[in-house]
């Protein structure tokens, strides 16, 4: 089953969507992930990545007829987003919505709709839809552990901090304590950023393009 939802010419129209409402609306963060992501795939050949029209690395079908139960990603990339493109029979007006508890937002989620959330920091779920309805998902993501991994020379923590130089590396990497989260901030865009960041990430031919 697997297999054939990775081959369906339909699935990856969808992924491919999504990686690109990616790059439309966080072109920094997006650009983030292709630096990371390419160099983890040409120092391991031997990695097969899910989609070649995405730059997420991995997937997750919600094949149930159901919604799915509040929680938070923990091991995604903490600052990162996460595309998740709804799908089934139901209405929308009156369940399954998607809510994001600490940003205290609930927001219509219809059958068909694509939304980025940062699913490694905020708690998130959906309400009940009705007893005859069905609801599905697909979801792409990345775990943080693979930023890690890169940036540490392609190796764990533990085997970076054994080597002489090894904490000054990884500080090198994580930065001055309680800073490393504002460098994350700074890879998303505000509204009226949004064309320069285009610009400065893919070239002054993509400025153009309609953020509404």
């Amino acid at each position: 089953l697997v297999g054939e939802l990775l081959r369906n010419k339909y699935i990856r129209r969808i992924v491919g969507f999504q990686s690109s409402g990616f790059a439309l609306y966080a072109p920094k963060l997006y650009s983030y992930y292709c630096r990371i992501l390419s160099a983890l795939f040409e120092h391991h050949p031997e990695l097969v990545h899910t989609f070649d029209n995405s730059v997420f690395p991995a997937v997750t079908f919600n094949c149930g007829d159901a919604v799915t139960f509040e929680h938070c990603d923990l091991l995604n990339l903490v600052h990162g987003l996460c595309p998740v493109t709804s799908a089934g029979e139901f209405n929308h007006k009156l369940g399954a919505h998607i809510y994001l508890r600490q940003l205290r937002a609930v927001i219509e989620f219809p059958s068909g709709a694509t939304i980025l959330i940062p699913s490694g920091c905020v708690d998130h779920g959906n309400t009940p839809i009705r007893p005859h309805e069905t609801r599905f998902s697909i979801t792409q993501f990345a775990a943080g552990g693979l930023f890690r991994w890169v940036e540490y020379g392609f190796q764990t923590a533990k085997s970076l901090l054994a080597q002489a130089g090894g904490q000054a590396k990884r500080d090198a990497f994580d930065g001055v304590p309680g800073s490393r989260w504002q460098w994350a901030l700074d890879l998303f865009s505000k509204v009226d950023e949004l064309a320069a960041d285009r610009s400065l990430v893919f070239g002054p031919s993509r400025t153009n393009v309609d953020s509404t």
